[in-house]
């Protein structure tokens, strides 16, 4: 074997190049980064770091090929493990040098022992290793401490957990490790195509149905059973005279015995086939039960029976398992353009709780991963103020909440504080104080202007700071007004919305103690949007020059003329007016052979409809 335009390799270097590892002097690839997840310092190399990025050997390294030993994935990941039987639930994250070879996936200190390893084949270089015959799951991870994206391999006594430095690098080693699953025959693999439901592809499915069909009929000839075969009043007076009239049997019998000609005790006359079915059909005298054996025989056939049905019920909803979970915003494949990304606002309710609290799940707040423009948080201190209405008087008396302030301290000024220490120099001269007013605004009302917000059952003013710089969230503190009737949490988040201008698509509400996660926006939106693949309508591009996005209204007229959806489909009424859609030559065309009122002409004319659910 030789290098390209190079003299030839070693033997060692050779035997690199058939294990697909990397050689010493390839051209080093850059990684990829993650946007919105933790990063080293890119101007620090690792010194222990591979001369190239984990590679994917397709070619080279298919299983089954009838080599000894055959890498099929190899680079550096981070580890972490937990046991499900005993030991520290959680490990810290390493980073170790990991290599898939058929169904084992070894993990070194360096990459240098893992060649070293496939050269010389020393266990004692070997960290650890993965076996995947012994594998039951693999599946993306979705716990939100992740370092990077990662996936979980789960066997019989533990959870792995590995996480390659990049999308790219994920999407290799989870293909290979699925390979490696498949081929042994071993473990479910998760399908990934919606963005977001997850779908589970268990192995055994044909053996689960084939034992719930046995389990439908062996419960059905159990309940049959009882019926037809053990009813209890179906039984002989003496099993060894079965023959024999009860008028010989209860004279012969020194025992009292309790008998009668008819079976049920004569309630119920059986059919002939009934009686063969069940073997009496020869017996002329029938035991005669008491009430209270009734009562046990039709409560065994009741529990028995309600049984059977539930537990078919149930394990029916196993016939086809779906496990439902969301990915990351923006891990979508197709990638959500930055335009379509919507605007979060976050509310953080306060009253006399202590300020430290709402301060700290304040910095929780500043540190979502979420794009800062998009995001507003607004801290709704309902106790900051209070109002003294009296009669007649639309305007009412404002002074501080002193024991709220003194007791639960003062939020507006630590919220000051906190952004303070944020965007100013430590040096700067100004006081706090100072600084916070610049950022204030007082909308109370006055004699001459007694109304000054828009709903007036929220509040009857606020007091507010704002602020806002490049690269943090918007935050914005409003201190309500209380009105009369303050409807307390509920009027203060209204006053929020209707009042102080709240004005993203989503809203997220938090009490002051609640810390949310970076990623909890980002693990909860993709369940507000659709999936592409679940459901069945097509989908059109917006007809409007220059817009590309995806249609959702068609123009009624057109579409019940017969026009092809692709000519007449729009993203948005604004796109419909801009392309003068009802001017064109097509649109007039298709009213003008379709309807003939000319009153009902123009009131169609601007008719948009929803293209799946076919309303305005």
């Amino acid at each position: 074997m030789f290098k390209k335009n190079g003299p030839p390799l070693s033997s060692q270097e050779q035997e690199y190049t058939n294990y697909a590892t990397p050689v010493r002097g390839e051209a080093e690839v850059t990684r990829r980064v993650v946007e919105g997840r933790p990063t080293g310092n890119p101007e620090t190399s690792d010194p222990r770091g591979p001369t190239q990025a984990p590679v994917q050997m397709t070619d080279a390294a298919v299983f089954g090929n009838g080599k000894d030993n055959v890498i099929s994935v190899h680079g550096y990941m981070h580890k972490q493990g937990k046991r499900s039987i005993k030991g520290p639930i959680h490990k810290s994250w390493k980073k170790r040098y990991f290599a898939l070879e058929k169904a084992k996936i070894y993990y070194f200190q360096t990459h240098l022992e893992c060649r070293q390893y496939f050269t010389t084949r020393n266990v004692d270089l070997v960290v650890g290793a993965i076996d995947l015959k012994d594998a039951l799951q693999l599946r993306p991870s979705a716990r939100l401490d992740l370092p990077t994206k990662g996936f979980e391999i789960h066997t019989k006594r533990r959870v792995w957990v590995l996480c390659p430095e990049s999308d790219e690098e994920y999407r290799m080693w989870f293909q290979g490790v699925e390979q490696a699953i498949v081929a042994n025959g071993a473990g479910n693999v998760i399908e990934r195509k919606l963005p977001n439901v997850r779908k589970y592809e268990m192995k055994g499915t044909g053996t689960y149905r084939m034992l719930y069909v046995l389990f439908i009929l062996a419960g059905l000839v159990e309940v049959a059973g009882i019926v037809f075969w053990f009813v209890v009043g179906l039984q002989p007076c003496d099993q060894a005279r079965l023959t024999v009239s009860c008028e010989i049997i209860t004279q012969q019998s020194m025992d009292d015995l309790h008998c009668m000609s008819q079976p049920f005790n004569g309630v119920f006359r059986p059919p002939r086939w009934w009686l063969k079915f069940a073997g009496v059909q020869d017996v002329m005298c029938f035991a005669k039960p008491p009430i209270a054996q009734w009562v046990s025989y039709f409560s065994l056939l009741v529990a028995e029976t309600l049984s059977f049905v539930l537990s078919a019920i149930y394990y029916l909803g196993m016939w086809k398992p779906v496990r439902r979970g969301a990915h990351y915003l923006d891990e979508f494949e197709p990638k959500l353009p930055d335009e379509q990304w919507p605007k979060v606002d976050v509310f953080i309710c306060h009253y006399s709780e202590p300020a430290e609290e709402t301060i700290d799940t304040l910095a929780a707040c500043m540190n979502l991963q979420y794009p800062p423009h998009l995001l507003q948080i607004y801290v709704l201190d309902d106790g900051y103020c209070k109002a003294k209405w009296t009669k007649g008087n639309p305007v009412p008396t404002i002074e501080l909440n002193k024991s709220v302030l003194e007791s639960a301290g003062d939020l507006r000024q630590e919220v000051a504080q906190f952004m303070y220490d944020r965007v100013c120099d430590p040096n700067e001269d100004m006081e706090v104080y100072a600084w916070r007013k610049l950022h204030s605004a007082a909308n109370l009302p006055t004699a001459s202007r007694p109304r000054v917000v828009n709903r007036a059952d929220c509040a009857a003013g606020s007091f507010r700071d704002d602020y806002r710089y490049s690269g943090l969230p918007h935050v914005t503190f409003v201190g309500r007004v209380k009105p009369s009737t303050h409807y307390s949490k509920a009027g203060n988040i209204n006053n929020a919305c209707y009042n102080e201008g709240a004005s993203g698509r989503y809203m997220v509400i938090l009490d002051n103690d609640m810390q949310p996660h970076p990623k909890f926006i980002l693990a909860t939106l993709p369940f507000f949007f659709d999936s592409e693949d679940r459901s069945n309508a097509a989908k059109f591009a917006c007809c409007t020059t220059g817009c590309n996005r995806v249609a959702r209204m068609v123009c009624s007229s057109c579409k019940i003329a017969g026009v092809p959806e692709d000519q007449v489909s729009y993203c948005s009424k604004q796109c419909f007016e801009n392309a003068m859609h009802t001017s064109s030559a097509l649109h007039r065309r298709q009213v003008n052979g379709t309807m003939s009122d000319p009153i009902a002409t123009a009131a169609v004319k601007k008719d948009l409809r929803c293209v799946s659910c076919n309303s305005k």
